[in-house]
């Protein structure tokens, strides 16, 4: 693995970028933007990149506090694979797993959110039409 020092604002990378390497955090935090989420030290990150079409990042990573990451490559990891034993490949799994399922659970508390908001303003407009007021 290589070693690498990001400062606060520095931006690791961008969605929709090609992606060739994974993140292991060691120290500071990092952003996944698109989701607010705080990726602290000892987290993996830029695994999801591994695995869809055409290796693109699925997310904006930003330093929030300075950190160093160590980096593997993505044909490192292919190696890595193929020479491991099955735990290995069945520890991606879960990992990339465990990713999809908390992003989904984030998606669907956001749309309940959304909803609850939607239907208190469509309740407080009926009130004040109801009242006459515009």
């Amino acid at each position: 693995m290589t070693e690498r020092k990001y400062r606060r604002g520095d931006t690791l990378f961008k969605i929709h970028d090609t992606a060739n390497e994974m993140f292991l955090t060691v120290t500071g935090k990092f952003l996944v933007k698109e989701i607010n989420v705080e990726i602290p030290p000892g987290r993996l990150m830029g695994e999801l990149g591994f695995l869809t079409p055409n290796n693109r990042r699925t997310g904006t990573v930003e330093c929030i506090e300075d950190g160093q990451v160590l980096t593997i490559t993505y044909e490192r990891l292919l190696e890595i694979y193929f020479q491991s034993n099955q735990q290995f490949g069945y520890y991606i799994l879960l990992l990339t797993s465990q990713r999809l399922l908390e992003n989904n659970q984030r998606l669907q508390e956001n749309i309940s959110r959304l909803e609850a908001t939607l239907a208190q303003e469509k309740a407080a407009r009926e009130t004040a039409a109801a009242h006459g007021i515009a």
